[in-house]
């Protein structure tokens, strides 16, 4: 099976979800191939999109404040032009094909302003909640989540890297995960019926160990999801 990767840009940490994802099916047993879909100076690759059978959404740069009602006067989004285009382009795809997404930090705030929600474009102006690389922090998993089932924990450390978080929630969305101080962390689908498998997680299970309860099994749950849609 073919896992589609939505976005490299191109720097050596873009390099650990292939790793991620190739040790996580290594230890899955499943058979799985990752394929980068777009990239900084790479068109997105419309044969590849057409052949995957799930969809990684990378992290990076912050989602265009114009795409939720914002503008960016004070310069606190690091964008990437471009990007949102074809990530949304790639999303649509994967959400009508009903393909099992894992969304990873920008990549659940784009799926958010997908469906109408908004983000606090910096938590600075919000709290003293503000991530820089590899933060390690605990996140309390709402006990009647989905998620709650997938990794058998309503607590646990994660590593996270952002400064912005979502606001307002997105079209058929539920938060599942926050931080201690609200920031919401995890979301997921309110009605799964009828939509695609999907983990929507604010930090980086990439950059995790794979025996931890918020990474390994995460990945190992979409991975046995890509693998019963395909079979």
């Amino acid at each position: 099976m073919k896992i589609g990767l939505s976005y490299d840009e191109g720097t050596p940490k873009y390099r650990l979800y292939t790793g991620a994802l190739i040790a996580a099916a290594e230890r899955a047993n499943i058979d799985a191939t990752p394929l980068w879909l777009a990239g900084a100076g790479q068109a997105l690759d419309e044969t590849a999109l057409q052949t995957i059978d799930g969809l990684i959404l990378t992290g990076g740069a912050d989602v265009e404040p114009s795409r939720y009602g914002r503008t960016d006067a004070e310069g606190l989004c690091t964008i990437s032009p471009g990007r949102d285009d074809v990530e949304l382009r790639i999303l649509k795809r994967a959400i009508a094909r009903r393909l099992p997404i894992l969304a990873i930090c920008r990549g659940m705030q784009l799926l958010n302003v997908l469906q109408g929600g908004s983000l606090i474009p910096d938590l600075a102006t919000r709290s003293a909640h503000q991530l820089p690389d590899e933060q390690r922090h605990p996140v309390n998993v709402d006990a009647d989540s989905a998620l709650a089932i997938l990794v058998g924990t309503l607590t646990g450390d994660v590593t996270s890297s952002h400064h912005q978080a979502v606001d307002r929630l997105g079209e058929d969305l539920r938060v599942s995960a926050r931080h201690a101080d609200g920031t919401v962390e995890s979301i997921e689908w309110t009605q799964p019926m009828r939509k695609p498998w999907l983990a929507a997680v604010q930090w980086h299970p990439e950059r995790m160990g794979p025996d931890e309860p918020l990474a390994g099994p995460i990945y190992k749950a979409f991975l046995q999801a890509v693998a019963a849609s395909h079979g």
